[in-house]
């Protein structure tokens, strides 16, 4: 091959490559599986199943009024659900075994983007032990989503997977024609909710450890009610509701067995206490209703439950008069009715 083929062929080639990246870019940049530039794009419903790297967007780029955020128990609710019964459009900000601060973390992009009428919080008791000062945004993140430095989305528009499997599957939720965007980040179709599976997937340990002493849990649940109540103050307009979700008998077992019990009734407690407070709060009490949590079938392990939960903590919530709504009338028969259910469910055999 002579030099002025050789030239030519470089010419061609660095062409062709540089028009089919101009185009992978383009496909990323258009269709946007993320929402990282905009929300969804010709018609397309919103496809969202990967938490981690399509909340920030959609908290950013999505047009909704109201917020639903919490943990891996706060995925299987149907936005519809909230959206008929609240007059409301909403989005979730979701993050798996999720913590105070990384919810506050989505909550205070919400509101910097947003006017934010209503938030639905999935209140996590765990959530409360964890350390208040941490924020998830770290390098086990997709950081070129969070950082708004298109700098470095060269790792999302020329990303073969985002364009080989993320696209595709976009269009294919699309096209499959029956796709509900309320049912965002769902993952109960595939799992089995029984006693028998509940039980699979639960030890009890033989050992009862000595309860933990209270200077060594306070401060950190202090600390976590503190930044809920900092941005329920922050923002009076937004209307607050906190749902504590039913965790099974099993997870109190567990609680007990771990010496972390009396954390957790303090817990109740405190945030009881601190959200009654607040005039644009209510607050729904759904982890002392013994019908649910005695009834294993309503489980697929000691925290996650069907959703057809709920759906039922979502009616509740909107009756004008719940029985699950926390009073300052009803606060010490529910903060005593979960005291008491514990000490039925540490006393049960399974």
């Amino acid at each position: 091959m002579n030099r002025f083929v050789y030239q030519k062929f470089i010419r061609r080639f660095l062409l062709t490559a540089g028009l089919l990246l101009l185009l992978a870019a383009a496909a990323v940049i258009i269709f946007d599986p993320f929402y990282h530039y905009h929300g969804p794009v010709f018609g397309l419903k919103a496809v969202v199943t990967k938490s981690e790297y399509q909340c920030i967007g959609t908290i950013r780029n999505f047009e909704y009024d109201s917020v639903l955020c919490g943990s891996s128990t706060a995925e299987n609710y149907n936005n519809r659900w909230l959206d008929e019964i609240f007059d409301a459009k909403t989005v979730k900000a979701i993050k798996s075994s999720g913590t105070t601060a990384d919810l506050k973390f989505y909550l205070d992009e919400a509101f910097a983007t947003h006017e934010v009428k209503n938030v639905f919080y999935s209140l996590d008791l765990f959530a409360l032990d964890a350390d208040p000062d941490t924020n998830f945004v770290n390098d086990s993140m997709p950081l070129y989503l969070y950082d708004r430095n298109w700098l470095n989305d060269v790792k999302y528009i020329f990303n073969k997977d985002v364009l080989f499997e993320d696209i595709p599957y976009l269009l294919a939720m699309n096209f499959a024609g029956n796709y509900d965007e309320g049912e965002s980040y769902n993952w109960w179709q595939y799992m089995t909710f029984s006693r028998e599976e509940a039980l699979k997937n639960y030890v009890r340990s033989e050992e009862i450890l000595p309860m933990l002493k209270e200077e060594e849990y306070r401060e950190k649940v202090d600390g976590n009610l503190a930044l809920i109540g900092d941005m329920i103050e922050k923002h009076p307009e937004t209307n607050f509701y906190f749902f504590l979700p039913p965790y099974s008998m099993l997870w109190w077992d567990r609680a007990n067995r771990s010496g972390q019990l009396e954390e957790y009734l303090y817990a109740r407690e405190a945030l009881t206490d601190r959200l009654l407070s607040y005039e644009n709060v209510k607050l729904y009490d759904f982890q002392s209703e013994d019908e649910i949590i005695l009834n294993l079938d309503n489980y697929m392990d000691p925290v996650h439950f069907s959703p057809n939960i709920n759906h039922w903590m979502v009616e509740e919530a909107g009756k004008e008069n719940s029985p699950y709504q926390v009073t300052k009338d009803n606060r010490e028969e529910k903060l005593t009715k979960m005291e008491e259910l514990t000490v039925q469910i540490n006393n049960m055999e399974f």
